[in-house]
């Protein structure tokens, strides 16, 4: 059902934005759990700052370093999708953007010293991604991440094909 303002649709497809968004919390919690607040960047910033499990032994196992990188991926397609009439090249369109954003950043944590330079000075300004540079410089590249992008794309796609076409009847 869509979410109008006079007249004007903003949000086309509710159950889009809600999964989308419920999918972020979702990956948000997989960090607070999963992860030491000293190695999550929105963590601290949100002033989260104690450990809620034993850092050494993850309790999502192999599968909380993936998760997030697949949820990313997926919820901000179908967070994105949400505000955009269905279509399939335009659902296309929107999973590989994030896709492509999620692979930059990962690609950044392998050729850190280009990825720094690239980095726009007016960054420093923006909640978030003021932390872009430390990022890049401290973060791990893994394959496995660019692996789960796809398949948050791929999962993204079919998502708000199905979920779209419910929202056209």
């Amino acid at each position: 059902m869509p979410i109008s303002s006079n007249g004007i649709v903003i949000v086309h497809s509710r159950a889009q934005l809600l999964a989308g968004m419920f999918l972020l919390l979702l990956g948000s919690l997989v960090y607070v759990i999963d992860r030491s607040p000293d190695q999550v960047y929105f963590t601290r910033f949100f002033g989260i700052h104690l450990k809620m499990f034993d850092a050494g032994t993850p309790l999502l196992g192999p599968l909380g370093l993936r998760l997030p990188a697949f949820i990313h991926v997926l919820s901000f397609s179908l967070i994105t999708g949400s505000f955009f009439r269905s279509g399939n090249g335009r659902y296309l369109v929107i999973c590989v953007f994030w896709l492509l954003v999620n692979t930059c950043f990962e690609l950044g944590q392998k050729y850190k010293t280009l990825a720094v330079k690239l980095t726009p000075d007016f960054f420093q300004h923006i909640p978030f991604l003021e932390n872009t540079r430390a990022y890049f410089m401290n973060g791990t590249f893994d394959v496995y991440d660019m692996a789960a992008f796809f398949v948050g794309a791929f999962v993204g796609y079919g998502l708000l094909l199905v979920t779209g076409r419910k929202g056209r009847r």
